[in-house]
């Protein structure tokens, strides 16, 4: 019996809890071999020798690939970081700028190129275009409303469907132009998302 089958078969015993350590490492494998080889070409089989690890370890922590992916992607750059990274004595429009740089800008050669990976799979897996969703927009969304709420007139809110709709305008279009235009974007794109679209739809809310 090979020795990833014993490591596999040791962690796996009745009331053994999970190495969270293994967690860590099997997501840093995933970002990689993405990178590498794209969503279609990554498998399970792959992964499990990368992280040596057994595959059924990698089934008891995630029911499918595309979970795992979506989890690894979500790690990349993890909303509770970005909020701590943006400086809240800024202003409304610096923060809101903030908030999108550093949601999709990465410096990091190998996290860009698994984000790219993610882009050309999305359109045809709909599991993962769900989960990419859902994990990603409802902290954005959260983000986006915290980041506005000390800036609001007394007794205010912005409406769920307006608050909806400001938390797509800027994903979507940077989404949109950099997997499917597949066209790079600077801060001034960013800037132009914040001035002309973002910022007139909450000025009517705004102290």
């Amino acid at each position: 019996m090979s020795e990833v089958i014993d490591y596999h078969d040791e962690e796996t015993k009745r009331g053994r809890p999970l190495d969270l350590s293994r967690n860590e490492i099997i997501i840093e494998k995933t970002i990689e071999l993405l990178a590498e080889v794209g969503f279609d070409s990554l498998t399970i089989e792959a992964l499990a020798k990368r992280a040596k690890v057994g595959k059924a370890t990698i089934y008891r922590r995630w029911a499918s690939k595309e979970k795992i992916v979506i989890e690894a992607i979500s790690s990349i750059n993890p909303f509770e970081t970005i909020i701590d990274k943006i400086n809240q004595d800024q202003g409304l429009r610096e923060q809101i700028i903030d908030l999108l740089c550093f949601s999709f800008q990465d410096e990091h050669e190998l996290y860009q190129q698994a984000m790219t990976a993610i882009g050309s799979a999305l359109p045809h897996n709909k599991e993962l275009e769900q989960g990419i969703h859902s994990d990603f927009y409802e902290k954005h969304r959260s983000a986006l409303s915290l980041i506005l709420q000390p800036f609001l007139k007394e007794n205010h809110r912005i409406e769920s469907d307006k608050l909806d709709l400001l938390a797509d305008i800027g994903p979507a279009l940077l989404i949109y132009r950099m997997f499917i235009l597949r066209k790079s974007y600077e801060r001034q794109y960013i800037e132009n998302i914040a001035d002309h679209l973002m910022l007139p739809m909450v000025q009517k809310y705004l102290r």
